[in-house]
């Protein structure tokens, strides 16, 4: 019983970095399902990468 709280614990923090990197994409003018996914591989790499890229609606204006 323990284990299966331990492993819906941990697909619920990886579901969070997913949310979170779809909003965050979704904000900067990016796809929100395609980082969605992307973070499910790359969960933190996703998330800097986001930050760290070029906002594109504000390089458009």
């Amino acid at each position: 019983m323990l284990e299966i709280a331990f492993i819906l614990f941990i697909l619920s923090i990886i579901n969070c970095f997913q949310v979170a990197a779809g909003i965050l994409a979704m904000h900067s003018g990016k796809s929100f399902w395609r980082w969605f996914w992307i973070s499910l591989f790359l969960p933190l790499i996703s998330m800097i990468i986001l930050v760290t890229l070029w906002d594109e609606n504000k390089a458009r204006n």
